[in-house]
């Protein structure tokens, strides 16, 4: 019961090191890391022709890995930095945001058979 009581009493301190500027831009990296994890999960199948009605040519699936492995790059950078106690800034987590955002639609042109300007915008080619 008492570890109970003494748990209920640290929460708000726990909460409040989420609210920091620091602790929210970090918090921005992680959820973009999911969020990249669970856009390329299925990649591995769509390169190996197991995704029916997906296929890609082969200067598709070179420019889908550039631009997903710019993005995890760039995420792993950061997740560096943070592990590391270093601080990121609102500049750098906004362009890995941004970069996602043009992964996500750089993949999704491709598996319908399109390359997307987004693409370019992100280490692969057009």
């Amino acid at each position: 019961m008492k570890k109970a009581l003494l748990a209920l009493g640290l929460l708000p301190l726990l909460a409040a090191c989420g609210t920091t500027k620091q602790a929210k831009l970090n918090q921005a990296v992680f959820d973009t890391d999911s969020a990249y994890h669970a856009l390329a999960n299925p990649m591995p199948d769509v390169m190996a022709g197991k995704v029916p009605g997906v296929a890609l040519t082969d200067t598709q699936k070179a420019i889908a890995k550039r631009a997903s492995q710019s993005v995890f790059n760039e995420i792993q950078s950061l997740e560096t930095s943070i592990e590391g106690g270093d601080s990121i800034t609102q500049t750098a987590v906004s362009a890995l945001q941004t970069d996602f955002a043009s992964f996500e639609t750089c993949w999704a042109g491709l598996k319908t058979g399109t390359t997307p300007d987004a693409c370019a915008a992100i280490g692969g080619s057009k």
